[in-house]
């Protein structure tokens, strides 16, 4: 008899689990070959985007940290954090000249602006994007004021 009583509990924190898993990796959006060029356009919005593919060892080694950036940029107005896997989107890794993985690229109004090269850490990888996302919004401004 105890038992039954049990199994509603136990499903409950099953599901709730379940959506606390699925919430946490929602601060990281994926890319496909469909979605990827309509997201990346987005006026006034900058996207910091990691290339991967499942099979890499150095993409492995980055554990959490893609989704860890993801949770800290989710209050930063108009920046977004994105992941393509270049397995299955090939003809997007392509486009933006993909060699090597993993390959962090920001891009801002549907242009590349900057590629990451720096430490693999959550602060660094945060303070690159907020100062690289400054220097594009930047420069849109003063080249929509040379367009007037």
């Amino acid at each position: 008899m105890g038992d039954k009583k049990r199994l509603p509990i136990l499903l409950s924190s099953c599901i709730f689990l379940l959506i606390n898993v699925i919430a946490s990796r929602a601060d990281v959006i994926t890319l496909t070959a469909d979605s990827f060029s309509d997201k990346i356009q987005e006026k006034d919005t900058a996207w910091f985007v990691q290339f991967c593919v499942p099979w890499c060892k150095h993409c492995k080694n980055l554990g959490s940290l893609w989704e860890d950036l993801g949770k800290v940029m989710e209050g930063e107005d108009e920046i977004e954090i994105g992941q393509v896997d270049c397995s299955v989107s090939k003809p997007v890794c392509a486009k933006v000249d993909i060699h090597s993985y993993p390959t962090f690229k920001l891009f801002y109004n549907g242009e590349e602006v900057a590629k990451y090269q720096g430490s693999r850490d959550v602060e660094s990888l945060k303070a690159f994007v907020l100062t690289e996302t400054e220097k594009a919004v930047t420069k849109a401004e003063v080249d929509s004021d040379r367009d007037l």
